[in-house]
């Protein structure tokens, strides 16, 4: 409930159920509707509403603020407020994290301002959004909903530091449209990886059901270096490799992952 004095107040509705996402280039919009209806008004009132909305406790999260948006309040009459906050597919990824398959809980702080009189108020609603409805809108963005190319910083000095600078170029390179020159670039960034990771040799001759943990990373390093230099196009074989972006996403992004399996004591 918004209270802006004794007598003045507007009580405050949310459709959990209508909360919805519209797709964007990598930042989306997420939409949160809301109803005022107002009490003890002495006469009509124009309302500026200012919104946050938060992930939740018990780890909560500032996600986005929305635009400023200019109401009238009138006693008794329902006013409709449509809230919409900018998210990225990282903020997405993270909420998903958050919620683990369950409802997902918002927090909307709301201030709202009165012109003329200068009076405000501030309300916080806590939002249940249903997991079923969550799901749907996240399927309704489609493609332009992915995951994220998350690259470890580089550190101060040594072959982490060094792949992790590789990477962040074929990133560059990949937004630029160079697609074998990005995946070059992760394939440097594999080289570092290796001459410092604890992955023991493995042969074609392996039990494969026998390999350890470890072998199995090594195999998974061995295949992705093995496609990754198909951008080189050095060879009869490979000459004629064509790699599209998605594939060229999908080489950097699992070069990040393997940089992340490798304890950064040993990088």
């Amino acid at each position: 409930m918004l209270q802006f004095s004794d007598t003045q107040f507007a009580q405050i509705r949310i459709d959990s159920t209508r909360v919805s996402l519209s797709p964007g280039f990598d930042v989306h919009r997420l939409t949160i509707p809301a109803e005022l209806q107002p009490t003890g008004l002495e006469h009509n009132l124009l309302c500026e509403v200012e919104a946050e909305v938060s992930a939740a406790s018990p780890s909560s999260r500032w996600i986005a603020t929305a635009k400023p948006t200019r109401i009238r309040l009138t006693n008794h009459n329902h006013t409709s407020v449509r809230l919409a906050f900018p998210v990225t597919n990282q903020q997405l990824l993270d909420l998903e994290e958050h919620r683990a398959g369950h409802d997902l809980l918002l927090e909307l702080h709301l201030s709202g301002f009165i012109q003329f009189d200068h009076s405000s108020a501030e309300s916080r609603e806590h939002i249940r959004v249903p997991a079923s409805v969550w799901q749907d809108e996240l399927e309704r963005l489609g493609a332009a909903f992915g995951f994220a190319l998350s690259i470890p910083l580089p550190t101060s000095a040594g072959a982490r530091r060094d792949a992790a600078t590789y990477l962040q170029a074929a990133r560059r390179l990949l937004h630029d449209g160079e697609f074998d020159k990005a995946i070059g670039s992760a394939r440097q960034a594999m080289e570092r990886i290796l001459a410092v990771a604890d992955w023991p040799q493995i042969s074609k001759n392996d039990d494969l059901h026998q390999r350890s943990q470890a072998q199995r990373w090594r195999a998974i390093y061995k295949a992705v270096f093995d496609q990754a230099s198909g951008a080189e196009h050095a060879d009869e074989v490979t000459k004629d490799f064509s790699y599209s972006r998605g594939e060229a996403e999908a080489l950097i992004g699992i070069v990040a992952s393997l940089l992340r399996t490798v304890p950064a004591s040993s990088m």
